[in-house]
């Protein structure tokens, strides 16, 4: 198969739905050093990939910042809101044949070369998940991911049984690590991890 042919399929999937609880914000509306917010600085950065971009949330908000985005859209996210893996499943073809890639809204360094490394990678192995690694750790909710079985079928037998762990899943499927600059890939969970990035 043709690295264009494997593209074809691909599509781009920001997880931007979560509640942002120990940040006591919304993290998505965090204003960004180059201008916009965490979350349209993102879109920015993922818009010259080529590939459709869509964001998953459950805030309206986020709908209306990106609403005369083109190149962009947003699935609003209905309850139960019970994590990113219960996103990937509201995602994630159960046919083979497409890709998505996701990532979380929180990797406000995260550029357009360095995600361009993770879908390369992935090019090399397509019957695999691509997950990022920063050297140290898997960052796995920025991976490439396959469309139908195994990635959907784990999936939903995962669910079934109530389990919502990411890493859980993840080790049940073919995956490789993709080692990119750990400096990209600094995300902020709480105020001291965004006084970090900020200083």
């Amino acid at each position: 198969m043709l690295v264009d042919d494997v593209n074809q399929g691909l599509r781009v999937c920001v997880l931007s739905g979560g509640s942002s609880r120990r940040m006591g914000r919304d993290k998505a509306l965090l204003p960004h050093p180059c201008g916009g917010v965490w979350l349209t600085a993102l879109v920015d950065q993922l818009l010259p990939l080529g590939h459709p971009v869509q964001v998953l949330s459950r805030h309206p908000v986020h709908a209306e910042l990106l609403a005369h985005r083109p190149g962009c859209s947003v699935v609003l996210e209905s309850p139960p809101w019970n994590g990113p893996l219960q996103a990937l499943a509201r995602l994630l073809p159960s046919q083979p044949g497409e890709a998505l890639l996701v990532l979380p809204v929180d990797m406000p360094r995260l550029r357009t070369a360095v995600v361009q490394q993770l879908i390369a990678a992935w090019n090399r192995a397509p019957e695999q998940a691509a997950v990022a690694h920063d050297g140290q750790r898997l960052q796995p909710l920025l991976a490439v991911i396959p469309s139908g079985s195994p990635f959907r079928s784990c999936l939903d037998q995962q669910l079934q049984r109530g389990e919502l762990r990411w890493m859980d899943w993840l080790t049940c499927v073919p995956h490789q690590a993709v080692r990119l600059p750990a400096e990209a890939l600094v995300n902020a969970n709480c105020p001291a991890d965004l006084a970090a990035l900020e200083g």
